[in-house]
């Protein structure tokens, strides 16, 4: 096959989202107004020749696959590793010793590849892209905004940021934990016009998706009182330049899902609670996430916008 600028582009893209994405997010990118069957063809072209790889047969038998997806072969992870200016010799076939020693080499030069995704996680990864895709929709109505920075969930894992807090037990006694810190993702965003003010000029956030698999209690313990000190910490100043940020909770869950989650920032967060902004999936289709009051604050009894 010719490869094409395009399949380059579309390779990148799928290692920024940490290695996997839906086909209906190639769609949307990159076939919008084609046909379904052009993308099959091209696709297809590209698993044949290892730049991509999709389910196979025994996978989609399986593993819990929610919709099609697509993720890195090894042909199109060395291509990705090219456009970074890396250089790592190709495996000599693709059996097992020969395609893990050729994970080995790339993860040594710092490029991550994803050989399958983390199936049992995959519904929560793909949630993940559809929110960054949001945002990115979003900032295309809004001249002034752009987004300087988006870390991926992947970067956290491999250079996890550690906290250590207080809290207490059942019986009210103190107990220090460590914690490392793996947010759904960062990003920040930057205001062109206050900037040239040389006003304050960008906003911080952290994401979390819930999939409504924790119960109420573990989220306080696990997720608001870490996630407080994680923004205070010397660690997230050193990795970001300041601590300022604000933690995004999307929840698949109902809205007794989102009115508990709250009830625990409430509870744990206690005059941090303004740190915390919420909202369901189902309330973020086809709006602007920055201008449009689709968000949630404890003690605030109407929706608000994330920039007022």
């Amino acid at each position: 096959m010719r490869f094409q600028p395009r399949d380059l582009q579309i390779l990148i893209d799928i290692y920024k989202h940490d290695g996997v994405v839906a086909k209906r997010h190639l769609k949307e990118k990159y076939w919008l107004g084609k046909t379904e069957r052009a993308m099959e063809q091209r696709l297809a072209k590209l698993v044949n020749a290892d730049y991509l790889s999709r389910p196979t047969r025994e996978q989609r038998r399986s593993q819990p696959i929610p919709e099609p997806v697509f993720w890195l072969g090894w042909q199109g992870i060395l291509s990705v590793a090219g456009h970074y200016g890396i250089k790592i010799d190709p495996p000599k076939s693709d059996n097992e010793y020969q395609l893990r020693s050729f994970q080995k080499k790339l993860r040594d030069a710092g490029i991550r590849w994803v050989r399958e995704p983390r199936w049992i996680q995959l519904a929560h990864d793909i949630s993940v892209i559809d929110f960054k895709m949001a945002i990115e929709k979003s900032l295309e109505n809004l001249s002034n905004l752009f987004l300087k920075e988006w870390v991926s969930e992947g970067s956290f894992r491999s250079d996890m940021d550690v906290v250590v807090y207080t809290i207490q037990d059942k019986y009210g006694k103190e107990k220090q934990i460590k914690k490392g810190i793996c947010p759904d993702g960062y990003f920040e965003i930057v205001d062109e016009v206050r900037k040239r003010r040389g006003e304050q000029c960008s906003a911080s956030f952290l994401l979390e998706i819930d999939m409504a698999t924790h119960d109420n209690p573990s989220f306080g313990r696990e997720k608001v009182i870490p996630g407080i000190e994680y923004i205070r910490s010397t660690q997230y100043k050193k990795r970001f330049g300041s601590n300022g940020g604000f933690w995004l909770i999307v929840t698949k869950g109902q809205k007794t899902r989102l009115k508990n989650l709250m009830k625990q920032v409430k509870d744990f967060a206690l005059n941090d609670s303004s740190l915390f902004f919420f909202t369901t999936i189902d309330e973020i289709h086809n709006v602007n996430l920055f201008t449009e009051p689709v968000w949630h604050q404890v003690d605030i009894d109407r929706p608000v916008a994330l920039l007022e």
